[in-house]
């Protein structure tokens, strides 16, 4: 019952969710509630201890502890999505961003394709760290305004930089890697992430060779759209004198304080990556100092701000409601019942491979799935299953591994993927429907690939 539930509500919410029907904010809050209250007039819930509770009590405990419970865990990061939004966009009001846009032009040039490259070239880097937040807030202020700039399709850079950061998550420093070797070791194969990350490099590679190939693909893609919409001499021209960038108006410009924005802007990177200052109090200072050094006077400071603010607001309105789901999802076995139904409805002969079959799917699994409950969750579980039958947990987690990192960017069981929407301004439904195939494509091509090498 508990995995019908489960069911019923994540297909009705990715519904409402896919077709229009509701706002994330919307679906992300009321739904989960419903379907704990629906638990609790079905399956029931017990205390602590065990003991019987009233009605009243078990709704207590679905939006009391299940629900807000959810809600604390996301706060530091609505913080941040908040605040890092108003900083960027404050910074490309200000026009830090416009000589960076000028450079990445004289590289790439308008060839669409050089400038997916760049794209991809950039998120490599900055995903050097592990932290896939920093590799969204580096790449995508630094790229969109020449998207926009070249009328280069945004949902494909998200996708591309996703893809780049999701396989270049995959380093022994990186959070799911080590999730990956303690849950393996648990089901009793003593594994580290230095030795899994030593197993998977080729596979790794062999992703990034493949995101360079997606970064062509689109480049061709955008190109021809372009060409037919604008005509052969569109990109001839552009290189130019293109479309401007979109921006406010001329006066919210400040180039004569370029230099201090992009010190003030690295000193805010840095200090989140290397220091232990919480990277939403960085953006917050950040915001405050930028603020006040570039726009003197309350009526310009409250324009600026109030111009990112709805979509900073917004980000992190949905991403608190995305608490609630994530609250109730976790305590109340949803997860468990799922990972057993999946399990369930597998042919015995195909159990062995059960690890793999997720993995080449991981990406879909992932949207309901947080990475937490990923690793600690459904792993465990297929695992056991695949071991019970003769396979190799090691080999389990490192299918697992690939397919769930692939497809982690348009996941809303992540924070970072309503950081990348926000950033990006767009919508999570069209990044998901966007970015799913390729995601899914990638995925099959490395976890079989990994089978080919005998790691998964």
């Amino acid at each position: 019952m508990i995995a019908i539930i489960a069911i019923v509500m994540i297909g009705i919410m990715m519904f409402v969710l896919m077709r229009n029907k509701a706002h994330p904010v919307i679906a992300f809050s009321i739904l989960p509630i419903l379907a704990g209250i629906a638990l609790v007039f079905t399956v029931g819930i017990n205390g602590p201890k065990g003991e019987i509770l009233s009605i009243s009590d078990q709704i207590g405990v679905v939006i009391e502890k299940w629900a807000a419970g959810g809600v604390k865990t996301t706060m530091s990061n609505a913080t941040l999505f908040i605040f890092s939004i108003m900083y960027f966009g404050m910074m490309s009001d200000a026009g830090m961003f416009d000589p960076i846009v000028h450079g990445l032009t004289k590289i790439s040039g308008s060839d669409p394709v050089k400038v997916y490259l760049t794209t991809c070239l950039i998120a490599l880097v900055s995903q050097a760290d592990g932290a896939t937040a920093t590799t969204y807030l580096v790449t995508i202020p630094a790229m969109l305004p020449l998207f926009k700039k070249l009328k280069l399709n945004v949902l494909s850079m998200l996708c591309l930089i996703g893809v780049t950061t999701g396989n270049w998550n995959m380093v022994p420093w990186g959070g799911t890697i080590i999730r990956t070797a303690t849950t393996v070791t648990n089901l009793g194969t003593p594994a580290t992430p230095n030795g899994l990350w030593v197993k998977i490099l080729p596979t790794e590679l062999l992703g990034m060779v493949l995101a360079l190939a997606l970064a062509v693909w689109f480049g061709m893609l955008d190109r021809k759209r372009l060409t037919k919409e604008y005509g052969p001499d569109y990109f001839k021209n552009i290189a130019l004198d293109g479309p401007q960038i979109d921006q406010e108006t001329d006066d919210l410009k400040r180039p004569n304080l370029l230099a201090f924005n992009l010190i003030l802007t690295i000193a805010v990177i840095v200090s989140m990556v290397v220091t232990k200052v919480p990277a939403y109090l960085a953006f917050m200072l950040g915001t405050g100092i930028g603020a006040f050094v570039n726009y003197r006077g309350l009526a310009t400071q409250t324009k600026v701000l109030e111009n990112h603010a709805s979509t900073a607001i917004g980000t992190a309105s949905t991403f608190l409601c995305a608490g609630v789901f994530l609250g109730i999802f976790k305590d109340s076995g949803m997860t468990l019942a799922l990972a057993n139904l999946i399990l369930g409805i597998l042919p015995h002969g195909l159990l062995i491979h059960a690890g793999r079959i997720i993995g080449i799917l991981g990406s879909v699994v992932g949207l309901v799935f947080s990475p937490d409950l990923y690793y600690y969750s459904l792993l465990p579980v297929v695992g056991e299953v695949v071991k019970a039958v003769g396979g190799s947990p090691e080999k389990v987690g490192l299918a697992m591994l690939i397919g769930e990192n692939i497809g982690v960017p348009i996941s809303p069981c992540v924070p970072t993927t309503f950081l990348a929407i926000g950033l990006a301004g767009v919508q999570l439904k069209d990044h998901i429907l966007y970015s799913v195939k390729y995601d899914l494509l990638v995925s099959l091509i490395m976890v079989v690939f990994a089978m080919m090498m005998g790691v998964a």
